[in-house]
């Protein structure tokens, strides 16, 4: 396979779906503080192990079942999984959408406040207008920047990871005596469904890949790469729990107290990247939706000018929700849609999708 499809059909869409998920809770670790380092060392490594198998699967048979019926925007996707019921999806989505981009600003604002006194309004600003001008080039430049910008921010961490973790740090994973295995593994089906929810928005990112078992294989690289920051995280925030569980931005106190020169611009730089390019790839994926709604309806295709609209819309109405806080946004909101989704995408996905998925190769 020539490397250039190699990328596409393997490391593009691990690298869209890292990107997407890594913004506003992989970034900041308040996610992974709030879905697994909260049930302890060891308890973490097992909600981690429930997220990468429940990851793989769904990205796996997300990819499989997008190549067999050749659906590679998510209104195309649905529709052909749900049936007219796929509207449901629809509006669990846009609440999901709003809440994400909420996220993903009220981490970057609570940095920029904290590191180095930027005000919340032109934080704001510099996020609209990054967002509209990424949404107004379209999916070619998208599908760069988050490859390139995954690639960095996990390089750092590694390289963060590396500098921290003691021999101590790594024994106290091992002990498996105070483990709520029941609790961990709930947590750990619960983060991975609700960031599952997002897969059917990045079917652009599948759009290369010809055969079941390449999207198979796809499927495994992007479950393990979406799972892998937060192994790193949780590894690294081993050292500081339970201190670790109150605090906002857990990774900024990480890179606070790594020593590393210049370590929290670095972090700083790399995070309001990653953020944005979270903001964006799931813009794309709204924005594809709408493109393919008008071709179908209209004959004519969505603007760049419309794009950078749709998307200054939504993201007021994120920056919005926003205020409500970083901690509560994310314990309370993305809670309370993991079980919808469950409801509307994974079950019906892993019943009726890999029932008609196993049909449709028996035939041929």
């Amino acid at each position: 396979m020539h490397w250039r499809k190699f990328c596409a059909v393997y490391i593009i869409p691990a690298a869209i779906f890292q990107s997407v998920i890594i913004g506003g809770g992989y970034g900041t670790g308040r996610e992974i503080v709030e879905y697994v380092t909260r049930f302890g060392p060891a308890g973490g490594l097992l909600a981690i192990a429930v997220i990468a198998g429940i990851f793989v699967l769904v990205l796996s048979s997300s990819f499989a079942f997008a190549v067999r019926f050749k659906v590679f925007n998510y209104r195309d996707f649905l529709k052909e999984l749900l049936g007219p019921i796929w509207i449901i999806y629809e509006v669990l989505f846009v609440l999901l959408l709003v809440l994400v981009l909420a996220i993903v600003t009220s981490a970057t604002t609570t940095l920029a406040e904290t590191a180095f006194g930027i005000g919340i309004y032109q934080v704001w600003l510099i996020l609209s207008l990054a967002i509209l001008s990424f949404t107004y080039f379209g999916r070619s430049i998208v599908k760069f920047a988050l490859t390139i910008w995954t690639l960095l921010l996990m390089g750092f961490l590694v390289s963060l990871i590396v500098s921290m973790v003691s021999i101590k740090d790594l024994a106290l994973l091992s002990n498996t005596d105070t483990i709520d295995w029941l609790g961990a593994s709930i947590s750990g089906m619960r983060f991975a469904i609700y960031n599952s929810a997002l897969i059917p928005v990045l079917m652009y990112a599948a759009s290369e890949i010809e055969t079941s078992d390449q999207a198979v294989k796809s499927g495994i690289i992007a479950g393990l790469f979406g799972v892998l920051p937060a192994l790193l995280l949780h590894v690294g925030f081993v050292g500081f729990y339970p201190e670790i569980n109150q605090l906002p931005v857990p990774t900024y106190h990480l890179v606070e107290q790594s020593g590393i020169h210049f370590a929290v611009h670095i972090y700083f730089f790399i995070l309001i990247g990653t953020i944005l390019l979270t903001a964006i790839g799931v813009l794309q994926g709204v924005n594809d939706r709408i493109d393919s709604w008008l071709k179908e309806v209209r004959n004519c295709g969505l603007s760049n000018r419309a794009r950078s609209f749709s998307s200054f819309i939504i993201t007021m109405a994120s920056l919005l929700l926003s205020q409500f806080g970083l901690i509560n946004l994310i314990a309370k909101g993305y809670g309370a849609l993991s079980w919808g989704f469950m409801a509307i995408f994974t079950l019906p996905l892993l019943t009726i999708g890999l029932k008609r998925l196993l049909k449709k190769e028996q035939k041929l």
